[in-house]
């Protein structure tokens, strides 16, 4: 996979002047700004080192994959780990919050889902790109490009947050609840393949 050039914080790197970042040092500096994160905004979280490899290590796979190959990549810690955005620490996070809610949904007892009841916008938004994924895939493999993927799987992320802003999905107990909680199921599942696709882990708690 070949670009065109790569800067660091602002500054690019050139091997013949001797301005070089090592990938094993960036690696680790990525797992403990993720780690300072965590413990800024998770304190109480389990398996902290754990989850800091994630997504320390996968905000650098992203940010690197996000752009078309043959374009600039300029990295900047603020945007790599920012959980906000397009970024691999978004995505991650938006996989953990389905699984949070999966883990509430057994909670509740549920209808059989009323699929037919999915008619808002949010919810057949994110139906038209659940549909589309395979046709993703099969184009990022095809061209060799993952910047295909991964700006799909971005997408999906940003369609089922403002699903899930919008909606309340486990109020009722009903048909319509279950398929909310089976469209987050699925969402979560092709988040979870989109991300290994790329080479990246994907948390179910953060």
């Amino acid at each position: 996979m070949l670009f065109r050039s790569v800067s660091f914080e602002g500054q690019t790197l050139s091997t013949r002047e001797g301005r070089v970042v090592y990938l094993d040092e960036l690696l680790q500096t990525a797992v403990a700004k993720a780690r300072g994160i965590i413990e800024e905004k998770s304190p109480g979280l389990e398996d902290k080192d754990e989850i800091a490899r994630q997504i320390g290590v996968g905000a650098v796979v992203f940010f690197a994959l996000y752009n078309n190959r043959i374009k600039d990549i300029d990295f900047w810690w603020d945007r790599a780990l920012n959980f906000d955005g397009e970024t691999g620490p978004y995505v991650q996070y938006t996989h953990a919050r389905c699984c949070s809610l999966l883990r509430k949904a057994e909670e509740v007892t549920l209808q059989e889902p009323d699929y037919e009841a999915l008619t808002d916008d949010e919810a057949q938004e994110i139906l038209r790109q659940l549909s589309r994924f395979p046709e993703t895939v099969a184009e990022a493999a095809l061209r060799y490009e993952p910047s295909i993927l991964t700006r799909a799987v971005t997408d999906l992320c940003q369609a089922y947050n403002k699903f899930y802003y919008e909606h309340r999905i486990l109020d009722e107990g009903d048909g319509l609840a279950a398929a909310r909680v089976k469209l987050t199921q699925a969402v979560k599942n092709v988040v979870k393949r989109g991300l290994y696709l790329i080479g990246m882990e994907a948390p179910e708690r953060m």
